[in-house]
């Protein structure tokens, strides 16, 4: 479990197909020399041009290659409800799709790539036709300038660092477990949420790279410009953001670095006058070094923001800083990896590339939206994040977006969520065996200011993590035996003389996984899940300029709980089947939401070609 503390630019990470192949565009000069290696996936446009770009490609002895992934998904959902009498909620609920991301690839000279890709999809219960859907999922363009500047145009996928740019995963979804995450990574590929924390963006990236013979090694640099928004012609300009980064690599043992991003109106595009500016800067840098066996890594980072309103004298002017500082500590023979961090982020810390989050609280779940004699709308529970993409952000937005406390109370916008300081320890050990995996990390939070009132709160989460392979423990060959279990906590507390100043909020959450091989490439898996919340917290309510205006009570004292288990069956490394049964639960013991549960028989088709 390996942990990069020093923010990079990474741009161009296509990984919409199963089979992706690394081109690198080898140029170079006595002076210059483009150090961007870019991986690209392979995907099939559709039959007909394929076959277009097939005999073009044969007449000019041009590079044509085709792949893309198919998907069949079927959800059979059936309902209960013991807590109240429900004579109109549907009992049984049924819903999937087929669908082929066909594309094609071009390489018709050796520094121009040309990728598209088309999604053809057929919701169950659509016949001859009438449920098929056709989508352009990508298209772009990369290349060489002058065997000097990396280029891309279209679809990019771009991040910098955690406090300028960067898709931070939900808390979650860090700790899905090994049946959960399987509809998951399939919502997540949808999405264009890649691990690397990547943001699919639509516009245009540069970069290229120096060497130098004496001083400094090299210094790499990083441009984008994205549209976040179009006009419409009227009260809305085209919204961009931009930014860059440039890396200086000293020598083994030092490396520094820039960023910048900025989310911008760009005045004249509409007849609005009152325009957004949002631009972060941050400076970081990184020392190495190797004492006996063991490899030490010091990183730190600072910067600041700026949110205004440009035209409009009513609005507020909202300025802060952070700095952020990290040791790592590697020693690679025994497997053991140890970080200790500290962070202050202030209070008027915006970053509209980083607090974005993927999670949109502000929508309610597809399947049984709502539920009950009185048809009230249901809240969005763990099932639905796990399988539901309409739940999900694509795009970057202003200001800080209502949250949940049950999920992450704590870090709602990650590493940058406003208003917060303290420290973070992380411990990874692995048997270097391979027969075990620990892996710890916790945090000692508190808030910078008070948030109306003087007293502070403080946050607590910890997470343990484990993993037996009892094959390698019993010299099993061929076989997984496999269990995994992760326990974790996040408490918020605050006291103080009054009583609305007192505050305490605790949720906790485990996961128990099992994976055992029948036959060859024929596993069992199952998986039971639990997260509860209960307690009292003052959560605050924003205005449009992302100020805290008010305060609004928060009760709960619920858990959650899913139990399943299923078969897995590979037909090779690019094509597997699913077949699982997942029973959900959720309990309300405050009374404020009926209980119920829904049980789901789910059967999952993949495969990449």
């Amino acid at each position: 479990m390996k942990r990069d503390s020093f923010p990079q630019a990474t741009v161009g990470h296509q990984k919409d197909g199963a089979q992706m192949t690394d081109a690198t565009f080898a140029l170079s000069s006595p002076k210059i020399r483009i150090l961007m290696k870019k991986n690209i996936q392979n995907s099939l446009l559709a039959a007909a041009c394929v076959m277009a770009f097939g005999a073009a490609a044969q007449e000019a002895n041009k590079k044509i290659w085709i792949s893309g992934t198919a998907r069949g998904v079927m959800f059979d959902d059936t309902y209960r409800n013991n807590t109240a009498t429900d004579t109109v909620t549907a009992r049984n609920l049924q819903s999937g799709h087929a669908m082929v991301d066909l594309g094609v690839n071009i390489q018709p000279t050796q520094n121009t790539f040309i990728h598209s890709m088309v999604r053809v999809r057929n919701d169950y219960g659509g016949f001859w036709g009438s449920g098929v859907s056709f989508d352009i999922r990508q298209l772009y363009v990369r290349g060489v300038i002058a065997n000097v500047i990396n280029y891309q145009l279209g679809d990019i996928d771009y991040k910098l660092g955690q406090y300028t740019f960067a898709n931070n995963t939900a808390l979650v979804h860090r700790h899905a477990g090994l049946m959960t995450n399987v509809p998951l990574q399939q919502l997540q590929y949808d999405l264009f949420y890649f691990p690397d924390n990547t943001w699919r963006q639509q516009g245009a990236a540069l970069d290229f790279g120096l060497e130098f013979r004496k001083l400094i090694k090299e210094m790499t640099f990083h441009g984008f410009t994205t549209r976040v928004r179009p006009t419409n012609f009227g009260d809305l300009d085209d919204r961009l953001f931009s930014g860059g980064s440039i890396k200086i690599v000293q020598s083994k043992n030092l490396v520094l670095g820039g960023q910048l991003a900025s989310l911008y109106d760009y005045a004249g595009t509409s007849n609005n006058s009152i325009f957004l500016r949002n631009p972060v800067m941050s400076a970081n840098a990184e020392f190495h070094h190797k004492v006996a066996q063991t490899q030490l890594k010091l990183a730190v980072e600072a910067g600041r923001s700026t949110l205004r309103w440009e035209g409009n004298e009513e609005a507020p002017v909202l300025e802060d800083f952070f700095y952020d500082a990290r040791l790592r500590a590697n020693w690679e023979k025994t497997g053991l990896a140890v970080q200790a961090a500290y962070r202050n982020v202030g209070p008027n810390f915006r970053s509209a590339g980083a607090q974005t989050m993927q999670i949109n609280f502000g929508r309610n779940a597809l399947a049984y939206q709502r539920y009950g004699n009185a048809q009230t709308l249901r809240q969005i529970s763990l099932l639905d994040l796990y399988r539901d993409a309409s739940l999900y952000r694509t795009q970057i937005a202003h200001g800080l977006a209502d949250y949940d406390p049950r999920y992450d109370n704590a870090t709602p916008y990650g590493v940058a969520t406003p208003n917060r300081r303290g420290f973070s320890l992380d411990v990874d050990y692995e048997d270097p065996k391979k027969r075990w995996l620990l892996a710890f990390e916790g945090a000692a939070l508190q808030n910078v200011v008070g948030e109306g009132t003087e007293a502070l709160k403080q946050f607590t989460t910890a997470s343990l993590y484990a993993e037996l392979r009892f094959e390698e423990l019993l010299g099993i060959k061929n076989r997984k035996l496999w269990l995994s279990g992760r326990a974790g906590l996040q408490n918020t507390n605050r006291t103080g003389d009054a009583d609305y100043e007192n505050v305490d909020l605790a949720t906790q959450f485990n996961r128990i996984n099992v994976t055992i091989t029948l036959i060859k490439d024929f596993d069992f898996i199952a998986e039971y899940s639990n997260w509860q919340t209960q307690g009292f917290d003052l959560v605050a309510s924003r205005n449009q300029y992302s100020q805290i205006n008010d305060f609004r009570e928060y009760n709960i004292d619920y858990n959650e709980q899913i139990f399943g288990a299923g078969l897995q069956y590979s037909f090779s490394e690019k094509a597997k089947l699913h077949a699982l049964w997942q029973s959900f639960a959720w309990t309300d013991n405050g009374q404020r939401t009926q209980n119920y549960a829904i049980n789901t028989w789910t059967l999952f088709f993949t495969m990449n070609f």
